[in-house]
């Protein structure tokens, strides 16, 4: 059965929602993150550890991480290798997080992260994933499909994060959004490149269905410089192109990210730029995954652009001052979303 001509029975269909939204992260390609500590990284050089750490990794996965330190509920899906899926079971346990990822045959990838303590910055070298026949892949997200039916209920947020793994394409994405915008969530795409581009042109043109808008994208300056097919050094161009996406690709909301300069909001009600707070920094490792979810999980409790935003980058801020995955305490965050505000652009 081809996965696109999949449909979820009957008695699958959910009730109309009666509790709060949930929130659906659901990662592809993830990864398990082995980070290894260094005062400073030169390249060629010798260098001694200042210590390191492994944990459970993937854009949805770390999103799903931040929203349970938030207190919201979430369920992580997407697929796992069943062969080394223990450190992901351990650590949905340990915080809270829903386990609805599907376990494949096979082994989950290792992303390496050379965190470099002086400078507050990470190299990555990430490998390339579970490689599935063909025939494996349609069964995997045909499954996929069935497990989300059987949990997304209409109001919920879904999130598609992350990369592919080798053998599949946008179009999957595609499939898989079209697949819960007719069950009424709310869609949020967090992946980059040609990908982020076919992908919202796909949603957005009648031909290939219903137009499938999308709730919220978080694209950094060099993502959106690659969804604009120019260069935007200013604030005004950032502006244009984010303005850009709402109104032609049919993207209701967005935050770009802009590192140390803070971060560009956008929404059909306006546009908006906040300054990033300053705090110390003690890595960048996580900061994407953190405004990400700290933004939805404002959206989903109901608050508007730019303020669902704002509280995301406080999130953000509150992660990159420590290298330990997590959040301090609530009280903590709120303090550092009062200090930020938005002035329209």
């Amino acid at each position: 059965m081809s996965p696109a001509l999949h449909h979820a029975p009957a008695d699958s269909v959910p009730a109309p929602r009666l509790a709060a939204p949930r929130i659906f992260t659901i990662t592809l390609n993830p990864a398990i993150d082995h980070t290894v500590r260094v005062h400073t990284l030169t390249p060629g050089a010798v260098h001694r550890a200042e210590g390191q750490q492994v944990e459970a990794g993937g854009k949805g996965v770390g999103v799903a991480a931040v929203l349970a330190a938030l207190g919201q509920p979430v369920t992580a899906c997407g697929w796992l290798g069943a062969d080394n899926d223990a450190v992901f079971r351990e650590a949905f346990a340990a915080r809270g997080i829903d386990d609805g990822m599907l376990r494949l045959p096979g082994s989950t990838r290792t992303n390496i992260k050379i965190a470099d303590t002086a400078r507050g910055d990470s190299t990555d070298i990430n490998l390339p994933g579970l490689a599935l026949s063909p025939e494996a892949l349609a069964r995997a997200e045909i499954d996929l499909l069935v497990s989300l039916a059987q949990r997304v209920q209409p109001g919920d947020w879904c999130e598609l994060a992350g990369s592919l793994p080798p053998g599949a394409d946008a179009a999957v994405w595609e499939r898989i959004a079209r697949a819960l915008a007719a069950r009424g969530a709310h869609i949020a795409i967090d992946t980059g490149g040609a990908v982020l581009l076919q992908l919202l042109r796909h949603l957005a043109d009648p031909a290939r269905g219903p137009v499938v808008p999308v709730a919220f994208i978080k694209p950094n300056r060099a993502e959106l410089e690659e969804l604009a097919g120019r260069a935007l050094p200013a604030l005004a161009d950032v502006a244009a192109a984010a303005r850009a996406l709402c109104r032609d690709h049919g993207v209701r909301q967005l935050a770009v990210s802009l590192g140390g300069d803070g971060a560009v909001i956008a929404s059909p009600e306006g546009c908006w730029h906040a300054a990033a707070p300053t705090v110390p920094v003690a890595t960048t490792v996580g900061a994407g995954d953190a405004l990400v979810a700290g933004t939805l999980a404002a959206l989903a409790q109901g608050r508007a652009m730019p303020e669902a935003a704002v509280f995301g980058m406080a999130c953000a801020a509150a992660r990159i001052q420590r290298v330990a995955p997590g959040l301090p305490p609530r009280p903590d965050v709120d303090a550092l979303a009062a200090a930020i505000t938005a002035l329209p652009l």
